[in-house]
């Protein structure tokens, strides 16, 4: 199966919890999540291609896909060294309106599954010290939210701990992700982004989600970063 557009999360620094926390939790309404088994995957290579050198990603080798009855709707791309069951374990932790998420998931009887690729693991020059929080997007609503930046959808503190919420949008922003699982082949890319004024976090859109990206284009248009 190939999927080219999907709610995608990257995690920045290892075990970064707003990352695990946000994309357990969001979309979560009247304790009900839009998801039935989520799978982790563990020593995969998601490659991260960036069309300029500025922007550090690093591939990233563990991943989580969440489903809907079979269907992909939601990939978190992880980094090598984190400890992927103990941020998952503090993200079921995490209470909504006095019940655990993992009561919750419980409840609604989401299945976990796990596999392990074994696969080599890949690496690009990226320094990791210098890495920026990419959030990308494939949907006004999200979008919306993640200019005001937030993580999520729903109502959370995740990702507002960046201040710089001054965002620019440059049109000729390129960035690919490869990932090949066990049933899926994902390539999702992004072909414009708005940045932050301190580089510290980027917004890519995804070319193949429901955005009007030319919409966009014509909205936002600057002269091509990085700026003079």
């Amino acid at each position: 199966m190939q999927i080219n557009s999907i709610d995608l999360w990257t995690e920045q620094q290892e075990n970064h919890l707003d990352c695990f926390c946000g994309s357990f939790s969001d979309g979560l309404e009247n304790f009900c999540l839009p998801f039935d088994t989520y799978k982790v995957i563990k020593n995969c290579n998601c490659i991260i291609s960036v069309s300029r050198t500025d922007i550090n990603i690093r591939n990233k080798h563990n991943a989580i896909v969440f489903y809907k009855e079979q269907k992909p709707v939601r990939l978190v791309v992880i980094n090598k060294d984190t400890d992927v069951d103990k941020c998952i374990g503090l993200a079921l932790s995490q209470s909504v309106n006095g019940v655990t998420l993992k009561k919750i998931y419980e409840l609604q009887k989401i299945k976990r599954i796990d596999i392990n690729l074994d696969e080599p693991s890949i690496h690009n020059n990226t320094d990791k010290r210098e890495e920026c929080d990419i959030g990308s997007c494939d949907r006004p609503s999200l979008l919306e939210c993640m200019l005001q930046g937030s993580y999520t959808e729903s109502t959370t503190e995740y990702g507002k701990n960046n201040l710089d919420l001054n965002f620019t949008f440059h049109p000729n922003i390129f960035i690919n992700y490869t990932l090949k699982t066990d049933t899926e082949y994902f390539e999702i890319l992004h072909c414009c982004a708005f940045v932050n004024e301190t580089m510290t976090r980027i917004i890519p859109l995804q070319e193949h989600g429901t955005l009007d990206i030319e919409k966009i284009r014509q909205k936002y248009q600057t002269s091509d970063w990085p700026r003079n």
